[in-house]
C-alpha cells in the first residue's frame, strides 16, 4: 500500500505544471442591452463611441499569482441601415474602470467602408498576452467599444452586435 500511495504521489507529482485554466464566456455575463447596440450620428459629427464597461469578479485566490497567459477571442456584426461610414470594434481589459478604453485594445477589428444595406461581421484575430498583470487581481474590467467614422456630412445609423466574447486565462501556481 505504501508502494502504490509513494507511486501515485510521484505520478501527480510529474502531471503537467500545475497549471489553472479559466475559459469564461464573457458574453453570457453581459445583458441583451450591453451586446446589441443602435447607433445613429447625426450630421455635423465625423466621430462617435458605442461603450459598453462592465467588472467582473474572478475566483478568489487570482491576486496571489500573475497569469500566465491570456488569450482573447471575439466575434461582432455591424449593420448599417442609413448612410455610411465604418466601424472600428475594440475590447479592452483593465484593472480599473478609470483605466478602461486608454490603452490598446485586446482585440481590434474594422468594417472597412460601408453604406446602407450592408452587414458586415467582424472577426478580429485571437490576442495571447503572456505574464498579464491585468488579470492579478479578483476583478478585471471589461471594456467593448464601437467607434463609429463617417463623413460630417451625412447621418450613419445602424446597429452592433457583439456575437462571442471568450477569455482562456492560464494560471500557474496555486490560487487557492
Amino acid at each position: 500500500m505504501k508502494a502504490l500511495a509513494a507511486a501515485l504521489l510521484i505520478f501527480v507529482a510529474a502531471c503537467g505544471q500545475g497549471n489553472a485554466i479559466f475559459n469564461v464566456d464573457v458574453l453570457s455575463f453581459l445583458s441583451a442591452t450591453d451586446s446589441v447596440k443602435r447607433f445613429s450620428v447625426p450630421v455635423g459629427i465625423g466621430q462617435a463611441d458605442s461603450n459598453v464597461a462592465r467588472r467582473f469578479f474572478l475566483p478568489p485566490g487570482f491576486g496571489k499569482t500573475a497569469a500566465d497567459s491570456v488569450s482573447a477571442s471575439a466575434t461582432a456584426s455591424i449593420i448599417d441601415t442609413a448612410g455610411s461610414g465604418s466601424v472600428q470594434f475594440d475590447v479592452f481589459f483593465a484593472r480599473t474602470q478609470g483605466a478602461l478604453f486608454t490603452g490598446t485594445p485586446y482585440l481590434s477589428a474594422n468594417s472597412g467602408a460601408m453604406v446602407a444595406g450592408d452587414s458586415v461581421r467582424l472577426l478580429p484575430p485571437t490576442t495571447v498576452s503572456l505574464a498579464d498583470t491585468v488579470f492579478q487581481k479578483d476583478t478585471v474590467w471589461v471594456g467593448v467599444r464601437a467607434r463609429i467614422n463617417k463623413n460630417i456630412a451625412t447621418t450613419m445609423a445602424g446597429r452592433f452586435r457583439l456575437n462571442s466574447l471568450l477569455v482562456r486565462i492560464v494560471v500557474r501556481g496555486n490560487i487557492l
